[in-house]
């Protein structure tokens, strides 16, 4: 019967389980930085600069600053090229979609109350009162479940900018190599070893833009390997805010999200809540409110070059740390690997070079 209501059941779960798959594309593409469309563009900027969930006005700033900066990119834009720089609708569209529909990247709770009931001038005066909180972006993957060290490594990002460039600069990499395959330290081999080197140098090259820290733990006697790994993430992420912190690089207040190489689905989502949980708890506490958690995100590594570096990163310490110093292409590329990125000697206890990694033996 029509007004049966087990009859709409059906069709309501598969309603919500393709908006579900939707937005985890939506938040495949941001970490990727995978930027060919209108909403993923209006994806990554309101990931990564939050006082643009609030005002669209500053969002549609940041949206020419970032993608049309030969227009938009000045203090003043000229009458003629508003023909030309994509228009505040179309952007204010996006960021509906994506905060209405998927649930994503919210407004203030202000905002969200105010929206649709005040004026847009009072709507502008209640977004310029909000704090534009930076973030610290870390990707992260895991190794040696099976060997005599567990270890968790990461990547961090402080300057969203940066990651931009960066992505144009590994297209000009792959172009100038004829390098198409994706980066897994699975692959390297005698035949792709002089790319993945030339890979290192090139990561070398932006060591003021990166950092890489890493955690590892004796695999004996631990009891469960799901809650080791959740304490490593945990700590790492912990002491890495602190490092941040303490060199200066990356004051609080901020907002942090993670990005993981997916390995088990089920797992992954719990170890991530569970993780987003704690680090949001620490940032009231230890933090004094100055850290608040953002996405925590388990995906997919293909075409999202940092989860794949921080594989590169991870699987390099594990290669040292549970080697049997053998000479084969990973090992070649492992010790020159973590030389670029700071580690000439490998990863050795509660070690800190510069500021560009650190490895931390629990």
């Amino acid at each position: 019967m029509a007004d049966d209501p087990t009859e709409a059941e059906p069709a309501d779960l598969t309603k919500e389980g393709q908006l579900e798959a939707e937005r985890d594309e939506v938040l495949a593409s941001v970490a990727a930085a995978k930027l060919d469309t209108l909403q993923e563009k209006v994806a990554w900027i309101l990931n990564h600069y939050p006082k643009a969930r609030d005002s669209d006005i500053t969002l549609q700033i940041h949206f020419w600053e970032e993608f049309e900066p030969e227009l938009g990119g000045g203090a003043v834009v000229q009458k003629e090229d508003l023909y030309t720089l994509t228009r505040l609708t179309s952007l204010s569209r996006a960021r509906a979609t994506l905060q209405n529909t998927y649930k994503l990247f919210q407004a203030s709770p202000e905002v969200r109350a105010a929206r649709g009931t005040l004026a847009e001038a009072e709507k502008i005066k209640a977004a310029e009162q909000q704090i534009d909180v930076p973030v610290f972006d870390v990707y992260a993957d895991e190794s040696g479940k099976t060997a005599k060290h567990l270890i968790v490594g990461s990547v961090w990002c402080l300057h969203p900018p940066e990651l931009l460039k960066f992505r144009k600069d590994i297209a000009e990499w792959r172009e100038q190599r004829g390098f198409k395959d994706e980066l897994h330290f699975r692959d390297i081999n005698s035949s792709n070893l002089a790319h993945y080197m030339s890979f290192a140098d090139l990561m070398a090259e932006r060591n003021t833009v990166f950092s890489f820290k890493a955690i590892s733990v004796e695999r004996s006697g631990l009891k469960s390997l799901d809650g080791a790994l959740q304490e490593l993430f945990f700590h790492l992420l912990v002491r890495g805010i602190e490092h941040e912190v303490q060199t200066g690089r990356g004051p609080l207040p901020r907002s942090l999200q993670l990005w993981k190489d997916l390995e088990e689905a089920g797992r992954d989502k719990l170890l991530m809540a569970a993780l987003r949980e704690k680090i949001q708890s620490v940032g009231t506490t230890r933090f004094a409110g100055g850290l608040t958690a953002e996405e925590f995100t388990a995906t997919d590594s293909k075409g999202k070059t940092l989860i794949q570096i921080a594989d590169l990163y991870t699987s390099s310490i594990n290669r040292v740390l549970n080697g049997e110093g053998k000479d084969s292409p990973k090992d070649q590329f492992a010790r020159y690997f973590l030389g670029k990125v700071g580690m000439p000697e490998g990863p050795r206890e509660s070690e800190q070079v510069g500021d560009m990694s650190i490895h931390i033996s629990l």
